[in-house]
Formats: C-alpha cells, sequence, structure tokens
C-alpha cells in the first residue's frame, strides 16, 4: 500500500443487462482477467443486430439497446435477485413484468414485449431479443476490464455541470457513466495517471489499462430517460478531452466490499 492508504470502495456495481438499470453489490469476488461475475452478461439485440444466438459472441454497442441511441431505456426501474438472473421491471411505479428469468426461452419473451413496447418498434427496428453469449459479456469493450470511478471528479465534473438530477454543489451522478468501482480519498483527476501503474482493493490488485472515452450516454438522466446535459462537451471544453474514469484488469483475485482500502502499488 502507497500514501493512498485512507482511500476506500465505496460501492461495487454491476449491470446484468446492458442498458438497463445497474446492481449494487454488497460484496464482489474478482478473478483474474475476468470481469465482475454477471456483469453485462445480458444485452437486448435489436432488430437490425448482428447477433447471433447460435453462434453467441461478443459484438460492438451499435448491436444493441443503448443509452446513447434509446435513452428512454433509463426509465424504465428494474431489479434483479442475488444471481443477477431474475429480473423485475417496474414503469412509473407499476410493475410490468416480474421475476422473469433471463436465461430461459420461456421467460425471455415477456421482458422483451416490455421493452419493445416502451420504446416502440422504430427505436428497436422492429424487434428485441435477450442476447446471452456464455463465457463472454456485453461491455463496450471485449477485454474483462473493470471499470472504476474516482469521487473527487465526479464533485469537480457536479459542481461545473449542475444536472437536473442532483442537488447543486452535489457529485456527478456515478450512474451516469455506468462504472463498476466507486473510490473515494484521492485527489480530482488523480485516476488519470493510474495507467500503467498497479492498484490494490482490499485483497485484490487491479492493472490499470486505459483511461476511459465518454460518449452521449453520459447525457442521459439514469432516472427519467431524459438527455439533459453536456458531459462530453464539458470535458472538451474545460479539460481538452473526452476521458473520465479508468480501466483495470484483476491480475490478483479476492473478495471485495465496501470500505476496503485502496492505494497505488509503485
Amino acid at each position: 500500500m502507497t500514501q493512498d492508504q485512507t482511500a476506500s470502495l465505496l460501492s461495487i456495481t454491476r449491470f446484468p443487462v446492458k442498458g438497463l438499470t445497474p446492481q449494487k453489490l454488497q460484496a464482489a469476488q474478482l478473478t483474474p482477467d475476468q470481469p465482475i461475475a454477471g456483469d453485462r452478461r445480458f444485452a437486448l439485440a435489436h432488430g437490425g443486430s448482428a447477433f447471433d444466438p447460435a453462434a453467441p459472441a461478443f459484438q460492438k454497442k451499435a448491436h444493441f439497446l443503448t443509452w446513447i441511441r434509446n435513452p428512454p431505456l433509463a426509465a424504465l426501474d428494474c431489479s434483479f435477485d442475488a444471481g443477477g438472473t431474475r429480473i423485475t421491471i417496474s414503469k412509473a411505479g407499476r410493475v410490468l413484468v416480474q421475476d422473469a428469468d433471463l436465461t430461459s426461452p420461456i421467460s425471455r419473451p415477456a421482458v422483451e414485449k416490455v421493452v419493445l413496447d416502451h420504446l416502440g418498434p422504430d427505436a428497436t427496428r422492429g424487434s428485441v431479443q435477450v442476447a446471452e453469449a456464455p463465457g463472454a459479456w456485453f461491455a463496450d469493450v471485449p477485454d474483462p476490464f473493470i471499470s472504476i470511478q474516482n469521487t473527487a471528479t465526479l464533485l469537480e465534473l457536479g459542481r461545473k455541470l449542475g444536472t437536473a438530477d442532483q442537488q447543486v454543489g452535489a457529485p456527478l451522478d456515478h450512474r451516469r457513466l455506468r462504472g463498476n468501482l466507486l473510490v473515494d480519498g484521492f485527489a480530482a483527476w488523480a485516476e488519470m495517471k493510474w495507467v500503467g501503474a498497479k492498484l490494490q482493493i482490499g485483497e485484490t490488485v487491479l492493472q490499470i489499462e486505459a483511461v476511459i472515452g465518454r460518449c452521449a450516454a453520459t447525457h442521459v438522466n439514469p432516472d427519467t430517460g431524459v438527455p439533459d446535459s453536456d458531459l462530453v462537451g464539458l470535458l472538451n471544453r474545460d479539460y481538452g478531452h473526452n476521458k473520465c474514469g479508468v480501466y483495470g484488469r484483476v491480475i490478483q483475485g479476492g473478495t471485495i466490499r465496501p470500505g476496503d482500502r485502496v492505494g497505488r502499488i509503485y
């Protein structure tokens, strides 16, 4: 551990279905060269997707429903069981589908119909299909990365951006960035210097591989599904880049929990 011993892990999040509500975890078992178990295990393929259920494999995000092209997805309130494979979907307080098994061909059509009815046939190119690729995942990049956000950076951005979903001066809502790990105790933008270094989180170690480029998906309000900000414009205007957060690769596994100490290894 380094001089960053007072830094800590605030939260752990995974996204069982790409484009839908995140799921907070009280603990996660990290495995070398793997994402968080169950993260982006499923996705929602639109009618023009090249995803082939007979030969499932990684596909670029353009083949699936995402916030960047389908902002109203965020207005669906989803919850999951502990395994992240059973989903309940609500809208404006009304349950639309309950405890549907995402692994089951019998249950999937109910989920697909809810999404299709919510977005409409034009936005979905006529159909929605729950996609699963055993042994793969549907993150934006094919590498087995875990994404990390720094609260001090989000606080600085929140003060500048002042989005509708937060109080004045509050951090930018980390759900907009759809990251896995939120860390606290570092200076703003410290993470930009981590690339090539190792980060210890509790008993695990992650190799920091890259900074994360951001797109217009971050402009979407995670509660209403309405774009209401211009984070990418702010980043480019005030910082000269569109980066926020970093990708880490697990090189030493173990269990992590909120409250674990975080620090760079030199």
